[in-house]
């Protein structure tokens, strides 16, 4: 493969964008792309032309790869009518298929010479370059090198104790950052197995991890949820699976105990983003009031901070404010981004998240919402995640998410979106009620709700 990459002119530095699902080719082409010194740029399947113009133009992907069919949509024509416009884009290769004036995987695998020797990387040196899919109008290019990707993988192994009898279940795309690194990148830091599920379902999940003896992913926490939820985990073989590591959300209360139980995995806390991969984690023999109540504490060799405001003062342990990190995990800014590099990453080696959080005295973060995921009700502040958490301890609440909606007194209002469990579903008298009876003031309940499947 990098044989055939390097004949359609990839060398180092050059971006390959891959527009893959999770398999296996996805894997062997990262290494193929690694081995030439060029750069990986993963592009989630479920991208369109809106997305791909501009992640292609600006990323400046000199070789794309993309599937032929993939979940009911042909991708060649597409990839078509965008190369049209893209004169940097010099080919495009195609898996499971052929297209006019696209070449097939196959064939470039077939054709190509004798593999060329590794190029000679220096390990500071972009190896991914990896989109966010946030909520700004552009999408930021991550840059990260094979250091910042190795010590993550490397500094989660030893944490969680991975080796290479281990094996990693990734239910993400392998296309996103989370799969990218824990999914593909963990296991191959370990020499461990590599299980790839493409489509999403709990029951094949649970089928997965039983048949292959899988013992750890890394993954958001609905997933988690959902194969907790499902009733035939209670019949399977699942003592392999140790370690659920979660992350873009907090870890409910009462889910840890339910993971142990009908799973027989330990759930752990943890945060992290494209920037960073992972900023904090807890240890798998922390007690359960820090695995589930906390999002961990900094990774060996790393620091984090709760600033104000204005980004120029560290809050003392308890105050919330915005989540900074800095360490070797931080990435190298955003490519052909200078004003948002600056913005986000200081000269100090600091990385400003965006998030909103609190430190205890003993160095474990708690995620209090995003700055953008604050309610403003009349000048009081009310963090969103706050109040989901403490709604997702009602019997009746299966999920719930709290958003603010405009109201011309107070400026906004809260107003709960839930998804009820079973046939009881609640009603705003019933959450108030709940969440009353936990102390919590008057200003954080929501004043409206409804009810979605």
């Amino acid at each position: 493969l990098a044989a055939g990459l390097a004949a359609l002119g990839v060398g180092a530095g050059d971006v390959v964008a891959l527009q893959l699902p999770n398999c296996a080719e996805f894997v062997c082409l990262h290494l193929a792309i690694s081995r030439l010194g060029a750069v990986t740029n993963p592009l989630l399947p479920n991208y369109r032309t809106k997305e791909l113009d501009y992640i292609l133009r600006h990323g400046g992907a000199k070789v794309a790869v993309i599937p032929a069919r993939h979940r009911g949509f042909d991708y060649p024509p597409m990839y078509a009518a965008l190369a049209a416009g893209l004169p940097g884009l010099r080919a495009v290769v195609v898996a499971g298929g052929e297209a006019p004036g696209m070449i097939g995987l196959d064939a470039l695998r077939a054709g190509a010479a004798a593999a060329p020797p590794p190029a000679r990387v220096d390990s500071g040196e972009i190896t991914a370059l990896i989109f966010t899919s946030g909520t700004e109008s552009t999408p930021k290019g991550v840059m990260h090198s094979h250091d910042t990707t190795m010590y993550a993988t490397r500094t989660m192994a030893r944490l969680v104790g991975l080796g290479a009898d281990d094996v990693v279940w990734m239910p993400s795309p392998i296309a996103h950052g989370n799969g990218f690194l824990w999914g593909m990148r963990q296991a191959l830091t370990i020499g461990g197995t590599l299980v790839l599920q493409d489509a999403w379902d709990p029951e094949e999940a649970l089928r997965l991890i039983e048949t292959h003896r899988c013992t750890f992913t890394l993954c958001a926490t609905p997933f988690a949820a959902m194969l907790v939820e499902q009733p035939s985990a209670a019949g399977r073989d699942l003592s392999c699976f140790r370690i659920f590591a979660t992350a873009g959300a907090p870890i409910p209360r009462h889910l840890g105990p339910l993971a142990r139980e009908r799973i027989g995995c330990t759930l752990i806390g943890m945060w992290g983003m494209t920037e960073c991969f992972v900023g904090t984690a807890s240890p798998p023999d922390d007690p359960d009031e820090r695995l589930w109540g906390t999002d961990g504490r900094a990774m060996p060799g790393t620091e984090v901070a709760i600033f104000d405001e204005d980004r120029q003062r560290i809050l003392p342990p308890g105050e919330v404010g915005e989540l900074a990190t800095r360490g070797p995990h931080v990435a190298l800014g955003y490519l052909n981004d200078p004003e948002r590099t600056r913005q986000t990453f200081t000269p100090g080696g600091w990385l400003f998240t965006g998030d909103l959080a609190t430190l205890d005295a003993a160095g474990y973060i708690r995620i209090a919402g995003r700055r953008k995921d604050i309610i403003n009700r009349g000048g009081l502040k009310v963090s969103a995640s706050e109040v989901e958490e403490m709604l997702l301890l009602h019997p009746a609440v299966r999920e719930v998410a709290v958003v603010g909606v405009p109201d011309d007194r107070l400026g906004e209002k809260g107003c709960a979106f839930v998804v009820p469990r079973g046939d009881a579903a609640p009603d705003l008298a019933a959450l108030v009620r709940h969440l009353e009876a936990r102390g919590v003031a008057r200003y954080k309940l929501p004043e409206y709700m409804r009810l979605v499947t």
